[in-house]
């Protein structure tokens, strides 16, 4: 489905087009990504943590392991760093729209337990 939109815009930028037919061309554009954007399969995925730092994802191709100091949060987005069980260093974003506001609450939560038990106290360090 990719490759014919991509050809149906490859043909409207060969042929010659006048005034309004660049309109045209770019609505049937817009709503053919749109159709492809939207047939995309959505991938929900469970994370689950412990009180030692360890985290596993159900349902998905990310590994598990334990976090890693790295991670940052804010109020839209926080970024979860973790080193898998053979040793690399993996990254995700995770966007506070793919949670309840109860789950995220208690995932910046966790994160914060985990960076304080790493770093107990950052003035001395």
């Amino acid at each position: 489905m990719l490759a014919a939109g991509a050809a149906l815009a490859l043909l409207y930028l060969l042929l010659p087009l006048q005034g309004s037919s660049y309109l045209l061309a770019w609505l049937s554009l817009t709503a053919w990504f749109y159709l492809l954007w939207s047939s995309k399969a959505a991938s929900a995925s469970a994370l689950l943590l412990d009180a030692e730092g360890g985290l596993r994802w159900l349902d998905s191709t990310l590994s598990a392991g334990s976090w890693r100091p790295g991670s940052v949060i804010s109020r839209y987005a926080t970024l979860l760093c973790w080193t898998d069980t053979q040793g690399r260093r993996q990254q995700q974003w995770l966007f506070a729209d793919q949670f309840s506001a109860a789950d995220y609450r208690s995932l910046a939560r966790w994160l914060y337990t985990q960076r304080w038990r790493h770093n107990p106290d950052p003035v001395k360090n």
